[in-house]
């Protein structure tokens, strides 16, 4: 940082800054801005006086009594400017340490729910169930846990869930005399084709056990097996990114999570030339675009419902994503990238603690000669970063799959993804598994339908792929 830039206009340093200094900083900076140009002033009468002495030495050579004189003159001079400098270089030292105290402490890479750093509660507890998502305590937990919890807690998504699939849900408290020290929501997916589960979170990437504590955590889960005989499940699955517990686990998949410099021109130089050549490719198609809500949930879900058809996978409804938007507490984001005015690349964002996610994103086919979807996570990432997120969840894939290769280029780092069950007999099934075989034929003939049709039958069906 230029220090005497600042100290030349403090006011212009302020209002840079995007938040707000004390008002002790800014008058100890401005009481260094007058002290700098008071010294920078009798610095400047030092050097003029010691150059005036200078110069008169050529005219007084022949004069020896004077030489002396001017000889003692320049030494006090030269003891006056060295004092000048000093003081200028003491205001100039302090200035620099007052801004390093302003500086934001450097963020670290992952953000803290991703981070594991879980600790041992160690005493015994009790477990109770809660029927309804909503209930005051369970609301109190999750907001006292701050960034460690996900938006996938909150129970306005549970709500959510029930009410477009009908899947009702329920949380597991574990408690200490009467203090909630962790709870696992569990939604109960029923359906005659796919078997009877129940999810934590379903049709998201998160929302296992939210504690502070491991051992909890590992309770919670095991106390969970109340659910296959009560709730008649044949398997619980478990959704969550804290490793090592010692139940059958998939950890096949990672999200990819970008930290966000402070202004949209780090970025710029941190993706490097490579990533910005790829960006700027789609410019000579004029590209727009637009974040907005429902006066964009159309053209979102024309794309949307396109590309679904073209991978094989069933769509959402309509109604999911629109009531998301309409809830209270989610702050839901469409963002739309549009060609020609024509909607070619979308996504749907969710913000919650600092963190700006993609649970969805979509670009038809015809638009990735155009490298619209490079452009359009650029877009994004400027959104997120102007809007204040210090991070950018890019959402899960398979390490090493081409979806992962395009989220390493933006510098996502992987975080692994646990996925815990529990059944009757202990073993993992994973038959609903998309990647499973049998399901190769359904997508080819998935793909061939027409997409009014995966419309109309498609929701009824991925309400119960969780």
């Amino acid at each position: 940082m230029d220090v005497k830039k600042v100290l030349k206009d403090p006011q212009a340093h302020i209002n840079s800054q995007k938040v707000p200094p004390s008002t002790l900083f800014c008058n100890q900076l401005s009481l260094l801005q007058h002290q700098h140009q008071t010294l920078t002033k009798q610095l400047k009468a030092s050097q003029a006086e010691k150059g005036t002495i200078a110069r008169q030495f050529k005219d007084a050579k022949a004069d020896p009594v004077l030489i002396v004189q001017l000889k003692q003159e320049m030494q006090r001079a030269s003891a006056t400017l060295g004092q000048a400098e000093a003081a200028v270089k003491a205001v100039l030292d302090r200035t620099r340490e007052l801004l390093c105290t302003q500086a934001p402490v450097a963020k670290p890479l992952l953000p803290s729910r991703f981070t594991n750093n879980l600790s041992l509660y160690g005493k015994s507890l009790e477990f109770y169930w809660v029927v309804d998502p909503n209930d005051l305590g369970w609301q109190k937990f999750v907001a006292q846990q701050g960034d460690k919890a996900s938006i996938y807690h909150l129970p306005a998504i549970l709500g959510a869930i029930q009410t477009v699939f009908g899947h009702s849900s329920k949380i597991l408290i574990a408690c200490d005399q009467g203090i909630i020290v962790g709870g696992l929501p569990l939604t109960l997916v029923r359906s005659r084709i796919f078997g009877q589960h129940a999810v934590s979170v379903p049709f998201f990437n998160y929302g296992g056990p939210l504690t502070a504590y491991s051992d909890v955590a590992e309770q919670l889960i095991e106390q969970s097996r109340t659910s296959l005989a009560a709730d008649a499940v044949e398997q619980i699955e478990i959704r969550t990114t804290i490793k090592g517990l010692p139940f059958p686990c998939s950890d096949k998949k990672v999200s990819m999570i970008r930290r966000l410099p402070a202004e949209d021109a780090e970025l710029d130089t941190e993706l490097g030339a490579k990533v910005r050549a790829q960006v700027n490719k789609a410019l000579v198609h004029k590209p727009t675009v637009r974040f907005g809500g429902l006066e964009l949930l159309e053209d979102f879900y024309r794309v949307f419902a396109i590309n679904m058809r073209d991978l094989g996978t069933p769509v959402y409804s309509k109604a999911w994503f629109k009531l998301l938007i309409q809830t209270q507490g989610l702050n839901s984001i469409l963002v739309v990238c549009y060609v020609n005015a024509k909607p070619v690349s979308v996504g749907f964002l969710l913000g919650y603690q600092g963190i700006l996610e993609i649970p969805w994103a979509s670009t038809l086919k015809s638009a990735n000669g155009l490298n619209m979807n490079m452009w359009m996570y650029r877009q994004i990432l400027a959104h997120a970063i102007a809007e204040g997120y210090g991070y950018f969840d890019f959402g899960r894939s398979t390490q090493d799959a081409s979806t992962y290769k395009f989220k390493k280029q933006w510098g996502a780092l992987p975080v692994a993804h646990y996925w815990y069950y529990q059944t009757p007999s202990g073993q993992l099934s994973g038959g609903n598994n998309p990647d499973n075989p049998k399901f190769k034929l359904l997508i080819a003939i998935w793909q061939k339908m027409p997409v009014w049709l995966t419309k109309l039958i498609g929701p009824p069906i991925v309400k119960n792929i969780p």
